[in-house]
């Protein structure tokens, strides 16, 4: 019963983590897309408001961006024929990226991600320095995002409760999103990201899976 409320708990925090995370860039955005239907007085039927929509869509040049907000740990392997999946612990999820726009639909970049969490007896730390391609299919607003590269970290193992470590391995990223433009130089957006770490040999299980996933709000720069 203890280890159920537990679990309880910890999927209470991550919820309202993440709802606030989501409601605060909504409303933000919201803000950003009113503000844009203005249109230029200067201009009939919003022709200035559309010209300045497409002109923040071809940058072409270098992206600083940032993404917070609440994720959960990953973490599976096989016991024999059996899979197994651990309960997910709750924590901080961030990255930070420099990137380059090479066309209206395509970025290539260096993206640092990590996920902390500090839940109960168990720690967390994972972390991945990667090589990411970004694809906007439609030149607009939605975005899907991949790459690969290099990471490590502590985890906590779930059997023994002992404390592992993983040193540069293997890592890759999967995530999708919409960025919201605000003017030329800023960009407000929501995504959902996960990176996993090479963990085979690492507990002693087959087939380990080690990783994060979560939900953040994300700011780029457009210099």
């Amino acid at each position: 019963m203890e280890a159920r409320n537990t679990n309880l708990r910890r999927a209470r925090r991550a919820k309202a983590l993440l709802v606030s995370t989501l409601l605060g860039t909504l409303l933000a955005a919201g803000g950003a897309l009113a503000g844009e239907r203005g249109g230029d007085p200067s201009t009939p039927d919003g022709a200035g408001c559309k010209a300045r929509y497409a002109d923040t869509r071809t940058h072409r040049g270098l992206v600083i961006g940032l993404n917070a907000g609440a994720g959960g740990s990953n973490f599976q392997y096989k016991d024999g024929s059996r899979s197994i999946t651990e309960d997910p612990l709750g924590g901080g999820f961030g990255q930070m990226r420099v990137a380059m726009d090479v066309s209206r639909k395509f970025a290539i970049g260096v993206e640092g991600v990590g996920f902390d969490s500090k839940e109960d007896e168990a720690d967390w730390e994972l972390g991945a320095a990667l090589l990411t391609v970004t694809w906007r299919p439609t030149g607009r607003g939605f975005f899907l995002r991949a790459g690969g590269g290099v990471g490590g970290g502590d985890f906590t193992h779930p059997d023994t409760g002992e404390q592992l470590n993983i040193a540069t391995r293997g890592a890759w990223l999967f995530g999708a999103g919409y960025e919201w433009r605000l003017g030329r130089h800023a960009g407000l957006g929501l995504a959902v990201d996960g990176f996993g770490v090479d963990g085979r040999n690492l507990t002693g299980h087959d087939d380990d899976h080690i990783g994060a996933g979560g939900m953040t709000a994300q700011f780029n720069w457009y210099l």
